[in-house]
């Protein structure tokens, strides 16, 4: 067998290792921001291989100090219309990782004739050129093709460029996935990964999106392989020993949203009746029965999407495909969204979350970031805000008003982050690599999303929506800037608004808002005083909010605008009586963090009553300050009660375990004696379990992690078993870790907590976890376990082979495993690693793998 290297954008999980990168349920889907969004993760930079983060912050210099040069980013001169793409592969076996291929440009120069032309085409072997059939003078030096023309490309015409090229050994864009030992119907896999700039790793191109083009795919497979492609399916056909798949996406993208998957996948067909737009789950057979509970309300999101937008839905199809070692949530490829490869979900595992926030952000991104594309990536919230939004409009969809809330209180959490101080806003063209701007503070996904929530609250959705269908009519497959988008919503509604996305979008920082409260009976008069105490300075002044105060008296509720500028202000407002609770901007009208010194008695009624679910969950949250009796039995109630949201639910179980007195004690353990139906719920309870006395903790969290039907809730046990140091837990942790689980989440756990306890015992079961044939990303943690549970003698024999399986490891087809091996070998100081690894410095194609190991052999040698 040849040795094949397989790639793929590697991704650190931003949780706790082995946590999901998708949300683990619908009220967290797209919305929460303590996880990384669906397709967030594999905008991260491939040096995540190296361990070494890229800027977060977007913290690229704007110039060189040395010499004044402009480091800033624009989009690149594209010098020619691109109106269509095809694209020929032929794939020997799809084992080997390469192909053979021809990519033929229809172009026509932009005004002026043109001499030469560049391609970005990285690693590719280009063997010739041709201009409408005619050989033509080129250079590739690895990373790029320039073609020089006999005579410049006339401008009163389309001329064809043929290229004809081979790919091996792709270090990004295209990922070549193994066959799973011993399982039937997991074959060998290929697929592509565009976004941000990968395709030109596997076909020449201008890989930037300021540039789109139709495209055809015809691609030559051995038989019994299956292919998808971008847009309708215009021919299939076999050949002796080979099948031929040619797809045509005759409306124009971008060349990031190019996609192939090669594999042996069933196309299972969901059913449309409301927006009767073709649609098929790609995915392994034996799943086939699991597809219309996880993906069965596609068709209700595109309807929701259609209104929304005031566009049809722009695609000949759309299909959704679960793929093996896939380095991110989801993306959204033009009518062809690639999925995580376990995105899939049994009945059991149903009962606990859902992938509804997941599927709706990769949906809408098919009217936005496919039907419109930002021009640049400093304006990629225009994509990532508005897909992280759809998903807020899909919970208010299905869950009504506080599902909304639920989801925008969330995205709100980015204001924690988002400082003044920071180098630069959300919109900059500052960046080291196209990278940095999906992962900066002021993060496009929750921000962005924040930012049309505003927009929204201040316009009303009449000029909102109007103004949202009118700059999608406007820009129907093109690309855009924030400004084409702002001036939409000005011509919609007859305002200047300038300093609002000067404001939110350009400069970096969110306001902090420190509130506090009193009521004076004498007078009626409630007094509110807000002051911001962010950094404020000439660059940064203070921000333009509107925060409006709802009050529930007796006799009724109100709702006071208040809209104002300056670091700190007043407001004092009558009432007919004793507010029963005060609520400080229920809606979310201003992006902020909140500090609440307001009346426990207000807080307490805001919890149980308020005007909105954030407005609730921000008392909860002030009312973490108060362990008095009276603020518990709020909570448990609250906690208890099987009508209310998980996400409340849940946080109130959180902030009773997080007092840690008798009270909270007593509260925990009164939940305990009733648990919560809601697995979710109950999986927060377990966590909170961990805050009673250990001699009482323990024996609950053994019997939960025995007789404890949910995965979720199993795995929490674990966790907190560990957080216990219970090691008297060890062999029902060894039973649980055999146990099947979405994600193997129970495994995962169950391998990080043998290892923490170097339960040596464990040691056989980790290495048979840690070899190739299950869930991909599950890999790392028992790699990792296998590093704690050798023996620390040298001379070990166990220890001595799982080196040297660990060593295998190294040349291990999926790149997380390679990774962790890695690391685990550094750990270990395992010399014996070192010649793999000098080589492995040396000789690896991928740059980044050349520098990570250099690194691992400095480790090591100390």
């Amino acid at each position: 067998m040849r040795n094949t290297r397989f790639h793929s954008a590697f991704v650190v999980l931003l949780l706790l290792a082995g946590a999901y990168i998708v949300p683990a349920n619908a009220e967290d889907a797209g919305l929460g921001w303590g996880f990384e969004c669906g397709c967030l993760q594999h905008r991260l930079d491939r040096n995540e291989w190296n361990g070494l983060r890229r800027p977060a912050k977007g913290m690229g210099l704007a110039w060189d100090v040395a010499n004044g040069s402009d480091y800033r980013n624009w989009p690149p001169n594209p010098m020619v219309n691109y109106e269509h793409l095809k694209i020929a592969l032929r794939f020997a076996d799809v084992v080997a990782p390469e192909a053979d291929a021809v990519a033929t440009f229809t172009v026509r120069p932009i005004g002026v004739s043109v001499e030469s032309l560049k391609l970005n085409a990285d690693g590719l072997k280009i063997t010739s050129v041709k201009l409408d059939g005619a050989a033509v003078e080129f250079f590739s030096d690895g990373k790029n093709l320039t073609m020089k023309f006999v005579k410049p490309l006339p401008s009163d015409k389309s001329s064809v460029i043929e290229v004809a090229y081979s790919i091996s050994c792709p270090t990004d864009g295209m990922t070549f996935s193994p066959a799973y030992p011993n399982r039937a119907g997991y074959g060998p896999q290929v697929h592509t990964q565009g976004q941000t700039e990968g395709n030109h790793f596997w076909f020449p191109c201008h890989d930037f999106p300021n540039v789109r083009q139709s495209t055809e795919l015809v691609v030559d497979v051995p038989k019994g392989m299956t292919v998808n492609g971008n847009g309708k399916l215009v021919e299939h056909v076999t050949k002796g020993d080979r099948e031929i798949w040619n797809y045509l996406q005759e409306k124009p993208h971008v060349a990031y949203l190019v996609s192939v998957v090669v594999g042996d996948l069933e196309a299972v067909p969901l059913q449309s009746p409301l927006s009767g737009v073709p649609m098929h789950v790609w995915l392994p057979k034996e799943r086939a029965g699991d597809v219309e509970r996880t993906y069965g309300r596609t068709d209700r999101m595109i309807v929701l999407f259609e209104k929304v937008f005031g566009q049809k839905y722009p695609w000949a199809k759309y299909d959704q495909l679960l793929v093996r070692n896939f380095g991110s949530g989801g993306m959204e490829n033009t009518s062809v969204t690639n999925m995580y490869p376990s995105a899939i979900l049994s009945e059991n595992a149903a009962k606990e979350e859902d992938l509804d926030g997941l599927i709706s952000h990769e949906l809408c991104h098919q009217w936005t970031g496919d039907f419109i594309t930002c021009k640049s990536w400093a304006d990629i919230w225009l994509n990532e805000g508005w897909a992280t939004y759809g998903t807020a409009l899909w919970m208010d969809e299905r869950d009504g008003p506080d599902g909304y809330f639920d989801s925008m209180l969330d995205n709100a959490g980015v204001a924690k982050g988002d400082k003044s101080e920071n180098a630069v806003g959300m919109v900059s063209p500052i960046y080291t690599n196209a990278g940095e701007t999906f992962g900066r503070a002021a993060n496009p996904y929750p921000k962005g999303a924040s930012i049309l929530h505003m927009l929204r609250e201040m316009l009303g959705d009449e000029i909102f929506y109007k103004g949202v269908r009118a700059y999608m009519a406007k820009f129907a497959l093109s690309t855009v800037e924030t400004s084409d988008f702002r001036i939409a919503m000005e011509q919609a509604s007859g305002l200047g608004l300038e300093w609002f996305f000067d404001q939110w979008c350009m400069r970096p920082g969110s306001p902090n808002i420190s509130t506090k409260a009193t009521y004076d009976a004498a007078t009626r008069m409630l007094k509110i005083k807000a002051e911001q105490t962010q950094m404020i300075d000439q660059r940064t002044p203070a921000l333009r909010v509107s925060t409006p105060i709802c009050v529930r008296t007796a006799s009724g509720q109100k709702t006071i605008a208040w809209q104002w500028r300056d670091r700190s202000a007043e407001i004092e407002i009558p009432l007919d009586g004793p507010p029963q609770w005060v609520a400080f901007d229920p809606r979310l009208a201003a992006l902020k963090t909140l500090k609440m010194d307001w009346p426990m008695d207000w807080l307490r009624a805001q919890a149980k009553d308020g005007p909105t679910m954030a407005a609730r969950r921000q008392a909860v949250e002030a009312l973490r300050g108060d362990a008095s009796p009276a603020t518990i039995a709020v909570l448990e109630e609250i906690a208890r009660n099987e009508l209310e949201r998980r996400k409340i639910r849940s946080e109130c179980v959180d902030s009773i375990a997080d007092f840690k007195s008798p009270e909270s004690a007593a509260s925990i353990g009164r939940l305990l004696d009733a648990p919560p139906h809601d697995p979710r719920v109950r999986g927060a309870l377990t966590v909170a379990t961990a805050s009673l006395a250990k001699e009482k903790a323990i024996p609950l969290l053994m019997k939960q992690l025995e007789s404890d039907s949910s995965e979720m809730c199993c795995k929490s046990a674990i966790d907190m078993l560990v957080k216990l140091e219970a090691k008297e837990s060890v062999d029902a942790i060894m039973v649980a870790a055999d146990r099947a689980s979405h994600q193997q989440q129970i495994q995962q756990a169950a391998m990080r907590a043998l290892g923490q306890f170097e339960a040596a015992k464990a040691l056989p079961q980790a290495l048979k976890y840690a070899s190739l044939g299950g869930y991909d990303r599950a890999r790392g943690a028992a790699i990792e376990a296998v590093g704690k549970l050798v023996s620390k003698d040298e001379k070990d024999a166990a220890r001595i082979d799982a080196i040297a399986q660990l060593i295998s490891w190294l040349d291990d087809p999926e790149r997380g495993a390679r990774r962790a091996s890695a690391q685990t070998l550094v750990t270990l100081k395992a010399k014996d690693a070192l010649p793999r690894l000098e080589a492995m410095s040396k000789s690896d194609p991928d740059p980044d793998v050349r520098a990570a190991a250099a690194n691992w052999v400095k480790s090591i040698k100390g």
